[in-house]
């Protein structure tokens, strides 16, 4: 029993106050993490650079004197899209599946149908004009 309270002391003393006078190796494959420094931060550490929204990206471009060649964020000329316009229910306002071939109305479910197909022609034409697609119904 004496040599295994030999080894635990030699692991939690430090190795200037072990019980025979010689610096202790410690045992093979445990490490002392007693007289280690560990800071919680690196010495050079600094923070990343502060972000920006676009409101002081833009209020910064606009207090200097750029050139008219020179890109920024209000004169950037983009090319168009190229994906697909998105076609909205003309009733709802949500995004249009379908078309009716009759009215030419665009229209989100079924049910938006039903109250299509129930309107007058005038409230139809009422509808296309606010899409700015008005055509004469027969």
């Amino acid at each position: 029993m004496t040599g295994a309270s030999s080894m635990t002391s030699s692991i939690t003393t430090s190795p200037s106050s072990s019980s025979s006078g010689i610096i202790d190796q410690g045992v093979p494959g445990v490490l002392n993490m007693e007289h280690a420094h560990k800071p919680f931060k690196k010495p050079g550490w600094r923070p990343l650079k502060k972000t920006r929204n676009l409101k002081q990206i833009i209020a910064q471009e606009k207090s200097k004197e750029w050139k008219t060649s020179t890109p920024t964020h209000w004169n950037i000329e983009a090319l168009p899209s190229m994906t697909p316009q998105k076609k909205y229910c003309d009733i709802t306002g949500l995004e249009a599946r379908y078309t009716d071939p009759s009215s030419r109305l665009r229209y989100h479910s079924t049910e938006v149908f039903q109250l299509i197909k129930t309107q007058p022609i005038g409230v139809v034409q009422q509808y296309l004009g606010l899409r700015n697609a008005a055509v004469v119904l027969k």
